[in-house]
């Protein structure tokens, strides 16, 4: 399978960029793959490859692409496309009559997998500050020994407000796995936040009511979203201390208590982050069987392998 990408459009120093996709990529005149954002909105790339009987699209970006005046229908031009939303999946399948989105993971290149680490650190969280909740965290992680990793470009004001309380900023991808790998734990949440505008957007999308995803959009201001960082703390052997929220999508690919925590609320957090952090022999486990579960299922290695065979129109891998 041939894999051409396109990353233009994407955030230099974030994740896309370190998938490493288009480095297992093989000659082919039939199967080709194309990521990168920009390839929705530009046929560069899709011109040299319109004659490819299948022409795939990788996509991480749903569901978040909706929250905009994008359109559902500029990955039309592609035969499959695979995408982290499991509820986008079947929403666009259903709506289009079709069975070419497919559900598939957010990868890690294992070439970035950390060696071994000692743990110095208790707690760290590296992304951005996307509402109360994230601050919340953030003052709850200041009582431990943490690391707060984030860039200082291509962010939002309220990351930028809160870059007080980065202990790490604009580390290499390299640098930033390796900061994981020494703490014990790493926060994850896999909801959004809406804006009043995102809400918008969203209920301008043909039968937006059918996608789970957007279910609670107008109750209460929130999105499920996968975090790239699951697989990236899994690849680190640090615990994943996860939120448990109203979708839970993290059960895709994870399984709680096997290998990973959920905390319900922020005295919850704090609680669990204590006792892990104080009980870290008995808790390693799980990240250990996190790491190897990783290593199993959800490299770019793997990823790349499963979208070349799957051939048969399964929307779950």
């Amino acid at each position: 399978m041939l894999v051409l990408k396109d990353l233009s459009l994407e955030i230099p120093g974030t994740n896309m960029h370190y998938i490493g996709l288009d480095e297992y990529s093989q000659p082919s005149e039939e199967t080709v793959l194309l990521y990168g954002h920009h390839n929705l909105y530009s046929n560069k790339l899709f011109d040299e490859i319109k004659d490819f009987k299948r022409k795939i699209y990788f996509n991480v970006t749903m569901p978040t692409e909706f929250y905009s005046d994008h359109s559902i229908y500029l990955d039309d031009k592609f035969d499959e496309i695979y995408t982290i939303c499991p509820y986008s999946v079947e929403w666009l399948n259903n709506i289009k009559d079709t069975d070419k989105y497919k559900f598939i993971w957010y990868p890690l290149d294992e070439k970035y997998m950390p060696p071994p680490q000692d743990k110095i650190f208790d707690v760290c969280y590296h992304g951005g500050i996307h509402g109360s909740k994230y601050i919340d965290m953030l003052k709850v992680m200041s009582d431990f020994n943490y690391r707060y990793m984030t860039m200082t470009h291509g962010i939002n004001g309220l990351t930028q407000q809160y870059l007080q309380f980065a202990t790490d900023t604009d580390l290499t991808h390299e640098d930033k796995l390796l900061r994981v790998a020494q703490c014990k734990i790493s926060i994850c949440f896999n909801s959004l936040p809406l804006t009043d505008g995102h809400i918008d957007h969203i209920q301008l999308q043909p039968d937006w009511e059918t996608n789970e995803t957007f279910r609670l959009a107008e109750s209460s201001h929130s999105c499920p979203q996968i975090k790239s960082r699951l697989n990236e703390a899994a690849a680190s052997k640090t615990l994943n201390l996860v939120e448990r929220d109203s979708w839970n999508v993290i059960e895709h690919f994870y399984e709680p208590d096997k290998h990973f925590i959920y905390f319900e609320d922020l005295d919850d957090l704090q609680q669990k982050i204590f006792e892990i952090t104080m009980d870290w022999d008995n808790y390693k486990q799980i990240a250990e069987e996190a790491h190897n579960h990783f290593l199993n299922n959800y490299t770019t290695k793997i990823l790349y392998d499963r979208i070349k065979k799957n051939e048969d129109g399964s929307n779950r891998i």
